[in-house]
């Protein structure tokens, strides 16, 4: 598998869109794994740090409706 930006061979693959990253285009970035509510209220996440990603796909903050997948 080769980078999608350069075509040199690739080291993994951007964990959000799955695009495939060299060494010398490959970024991080942290990774919600869960989200759940604490015994306090406050919603908390279970969370990765460094997780590899391509830095062209652009990973929303927030969760999309999808009402049509009920």
């Amino acid at each position: 598998m080769n980078c999608f930006e350069c075509g040199a061979p690739a080291v993994g693959v951007c964990r959000f869109c799955g695009r495939a990253v060299c060494k010398n285009h490959v970024q991080t970035m942290p990774y919600i794994v869960a989200l759940y509510q604490g015994r306090d209220g406050v919603t908390k996440a279970v969370a990765v740090s460094d997780v590899l990603y391509c830095g062209f796909c652009r990973p929303q903050p927030r969760p999309v409706p999808m009402p049509e997948l009920v």
